[in-house]
Formats: C-alpha cells, sequence, structure tokens
C-alpha cells in the first residue's frame, strides 16, 4: 500500500473512532407549561415551577424601546429545592405568540427573585402565553470536568420562531 494510502486509512479511522467523543448533543427540551415539574435527564425533582401572573407593557426603565413581559413566578416543593440553601434549579421561560411560536427566552432560578421582565424585545405585543420548560438547565458545578461530572447535558434553547 502506497504511504498517502496509509495515512489516509489512518485519518478515516482516527476520524470514526473521534466521532464518538466528547460530549452528547443536546436533546430536544420537555414539553412547556405555564406550570412543570422539574426534571433533569430522567431524573424528575420534587419541586414544581409557576407562572403566576403576566402583562406586556413598556419597561420603565426603557419605555421607549417598545413592548416587554413582566410575569411572576415561584417554586413549590421539597426544601432541597426551594429554601435559603437550595441546590440551584436554572429553567427557561419563554413568551410565545397564538401559534405556540418562541418569541423571545430567558432564565430564571429558584433564588427568591420571581418578578422578572422579559425584553424589551421586537414582537413581545403579540405574546399569547409565557410557558415554562421543565428541563433543568443548570449542568452542574463539574459540568466541564471529565472527571467528575455526571454526563448530564441539558436540552438546548430554543430559537425565536421554534414551536413550543
Amino acid at each position: 500500500m502506497a504511504a498517502w494510502a496509509r495515512k489516509a486509512a489512518a485519518l478515516g479511522i482516527v476520524a470514526a473512532v473521534g466521532a464518538g467523543c466528547g460530549e452528547p448533543a443536546p436533546e430536544e427540551p420537555g414539553p412547556a407549561a405555564a406550570e412543570v415539574t422539574v426534571v433533569r435527564g430522567d431524573e424528575v425533582y420534587p419541586v414544581t415551577a409557576e407562572i403566576t401572573g403576566w402583562e406586556v407593557r413598556p419597561h420603565p426603565q426603557v419605555p421607549e424601546r417598545g413592548d416587554a413581559v413582566n410575569f411572576t413566578y415561584r417554586f413549590r416543593g421539597d426544601s432541597m429545592f426551594t429554601g435559603p440553601h437550595a441546590q440551584k434549579v436554572k429553567l427557561l421561560v419563554c413568551a410565545v405568540d397564538a401559534r405556540g411560536r418562541v418569541l423571545v427566552c430567558m432564565a430564571v432560578f429558584n433564588d427568591g427573585i420571581n418578578d422578572v421582565w422579559l425584553g424589551p424585545a421586537p414582537g413581545l405585543s403579540r405574546t399569547a402565553e409565557v410557558l415554562l420548560l421543565p428541563d433543568q438547565m443548570y449542568a452542574g458545578t463539574h459540568a466541564h470536568d471529565p472527571k467528575d461530572h455526571d454526563g448530564y447535558v441539558p436540552p438546548r434553547w430554543p430559537d425565536r420562531g421554534d414551536r413550543i
């Protein structure tokens, strides 16, 4: 076999072996709703998150930039996830239009802050619902440590226009 053919074969083997390495691709997020039970992969957390109210109006600090969505939310459940020393939970909240298409998303946490603004951003006047995605988006303190990480990869964030 010619030298170039051996090199090409070796590169092909390295590429094939390397294709299975690295972090797994993120999955699609779970079904969105105004109230969700938090999940992390196959694990169900003993905590729920709920959107308790929302309205579309100009943000008081930048009213000239157009509409924003002011919403409130809460976490309920096991004190391990809701108390003063709670395990960190990070969920996505998305404003969606009447067809269930994402206008904008942001992360919220179980840190006690529960009155939040989405935007201002183009199109938020079309907001029909504010929904939570049930998936834990926080990968953990060892997310980039190959030795100590448990392998959990949070789902991908929905893009503007995605249907959820």
